[in-house]
C-alpha cells in the first residue's frame, strides 16, 4: 500500500508589503538596542587606548637579507715593528736625529760616549800584551829546557857506549884469563847503571816536552781568554754607536741631547713605517667571540682599511681585551702612529633571516615583545629575538616581513597593549 505525500497539504503563501515593513522594523530595533549597549563599552575602550604623535616615533620594517654579526670598536694604529733603542753603557749621549727623521736600516742614530769603557779597553789591552811577552818568554825558557834535556840524554848514551865497550873487553879478557872475575863483574855491573841511566833520560826527556807543552798550552790559552775580554769590550764600545734596526723614522726622544744617560736607559724609537697593526679594546662580553683571523673593517679620517686580527691578549684590563689587527696597507694612504681610528669586527654571516633596525625598545621589553603598527594603532607583540649586529638585530618569530615595528623607547607606553597613532 503506498503512503500519500503532503504536497497536498502544502499552501503557498504570498509575501506582503506589510510582512517586510515589520522584518525591517525588527532589524532596525535591534540594531539600536545592540548599538544602545555597546557603545558604552566601546567607548570605554577606546577612551582607555593611548594616543602618540607618529613623529615621537622611531619606526623600521621587517626585512631578510644577511645578518652579519658584529662589533663597533675603536683603537688606534701602531707600528708593527716599533723598536725602542736603548744605551747599552753608562756615558754621554749624542742623538744624531731630530724625531720626523727617516734614517736607514743599520745607520747610526745616537752614540755614547764612555771614557769609563774606555779605560778599561786599554787596561785589559795592555794586560793581553803582558801575556803575549809571557808566552814568548816561555817559548825561549822551553827551547833552553829542551837543550838541557837533550845534553843529558846525550851524555847517557855516550856513557851507554863506553860501558858497552868496556863489558866487551872485560868478557874477552876474562876469557883469555888477562883480569880477575871482580873487575868482569864490575865492568858488567857499569853497563847496567849506563842502561839504567840511559833509559831514564829517555823518560825524562818525554816527560818534559809534555810538560812544556802543556804549560805553552796554558800560556796560550791565557792569551786567547784575554782576547775575548778585549773583544767583548770592543764589541760593547762599537755599540756605543746605536744603530737603527730598521728603516722608518726617528720617534720621540726618551732623553735630552748630551745627557748623561745609565746603562739600559731608553733613549730613542724608531718607527717603521712599512708594516702597521691596529690596536682594538673590545669589551669583555666579546671575549669568547674572538678569534685569530676574523675579518676587520677600520675607518681611519674618512679613509677604508681591511684586516684579521692576529692576536688576542689572554688578560682582560678595565674590562678591555685588547686585540691586535694586521692592516691590508692600501699604498695610497698615508698613516701616523698612534692615529685613532673606528673599527668593526665580524663575527658571523647568518644568510636569509628577517632583521629590523636596532632601537631602543630592545632595552624596553628585553627582546620579547614589540608594538606592529597597522593603520593607526600599534599592538604589542611577543617577539623572540636572535643574533644582532651594530645596527640590526634578528626577529626569530613574532613579526614577518613586512612588518613595521616601533623601535623607539617604550618608557611612555610600557604598561598598555596597544597604542593609537595620531600625526
Amino acid at each position: 500500500m503506498m503512503i500519500a505525500g503532503t504536497q497536498g497539504q502544502d499552501q503557498q503563501i504570498q509575501l506582503t508589503k506589510t510582512s517586510n515593513w515589520r522584518k525591517s522594523l525588527l532589524i532596525t530595533t535591534s540594531m539600536v538596542v545592540i548599538g544602545y549597549f555597546a557603545f558604552p563599552i566601546m567607548a570605554n575602550w577606546y577612551s582607555d587606548v593611548r594616543s602618540i604623535e607618529r613623529s615621537s616615533l622611531l619606526t623600521a620594517q621587517v626585512f631578510g637579507g644577511v645578518l652579519v654579526r658584529d662589533i663597533a670598536v675603536s683603537g688606534k694604529l701602531v707600528a708593527a715593528n716599533a723598536p725602542q733603542l736603548y744605551s747599552t753603557e753608562r756615558g754621554k749621549i749624542t742623538i744624531l736625529f731630530k724625531p720626523g727623521t727617516e734614517v736607514a736600516q743599520g745607520e747610526i742614530v745616537a752614540t755614547v760616549k764612555s771614557p769609563t769603557l774606555a779605560a778599561l779597553i786599554e787596561q785589559q789591552k795592555s794586560v793581553l800584551d803582558g801575556f803575549k811577552t809571557e808566552t814568548s818568554r816561555g817559548e825561549l825558557a822551553d827551547g833552553e829546557a829542551r837543550l838541557d834535556l837533550e845534553r843529558s840524554l846525550d851524555g847517557a848514551k855516550v856513557k851507554l857506549n863506553a860501558a858497552k865497550r868496556e863489558s866487551d873487553r872485560a868478557k874477552q879478557s876474562f876469557a883469555k884469563q888477562v883480569i880477575s872475575q871482580l873487575d868482569f863483574v864490575i865492568s858488567e855491573d857499569t853497563l847496567l847503571e849506563a842502561q839504567l841511566q840511559h833509559r831514564y833520560a829517555l823518560k825524562k826527556v818525554a816527560l818534559t816536552k809534555k810538560r812544556l807543552a802543556f804549560e805553552q798550552q796554558t800560556r796560550q790559552q791565557a792569551v786567547e781568554r784575554q782576547k775575548l775580554v778585549v773583544a767583548e769590550l770592543s764589541r760593547r764600545q762599537y755599540e756605543l754607536d746605536i744603530r737603527s734596526p730598521v728603516s722608518g723614522i726617528v720617534g720621540n726622544w726618551s732623553v735630552k741631547q748630551k745627557q748623561l744617560v745609565t746603562n739600559s736607559e731608553s733613549i730613542l724609537t724608531v718607527v717603521d713605517l712599512s708594516n702597521y697593526e691596529a690596536e682594538l679594546n673590545v669589551p669583555e662580553f666579546y671575549a669568547d667571540d674572538l678569534g685569530i683571523g676574523l675579518a676587520v673593517s677600520m675607518t681611519i679620517a674618512g679613509n677604508k682599511l681591511a684586516g684579521e686580527i692576529s692576536s688576542v691578549s689572554p688578560e682582560v684590563n678595565n674590562s678591555q681585551v685588547k686585540v691586535r689587527v694586521k692592516i691590508i696597507l692600501n699604498s695610497a694612504i698615508k698613516l701616523r702612529q698612534n692615529q685613532r681610528l673606528n673599527a668593526r669586527i665580524e663575527f658571523e654571516r647568518k644568510p636569509n633571516v628577517l632583521m629590523v633596525k636596532r632601537g631602543r625598545f630592545l632595552q624596553s621589553t628585553a627582546g620579547k615583545s614589540a608594538f606592529i603598527i597597522n593603520d593607526n594603532f600599534a599592538t604589542r607583540h611577543d617577539i623572540v629575538t636572535g643574533s644582532s649586529s651594530v645596527e640590526f638585530v634578528e626577529i626569530v618569530s613574532g613579526a614577518v616581513a613586512g612588518d613595521v615595528l616601533v623601535i623607539s623607547d617604550y618608557e611612555n607606553f610600557n604598561q598598555v597593549n596597544t597604542i593609537k597613532i595620531v600625526n
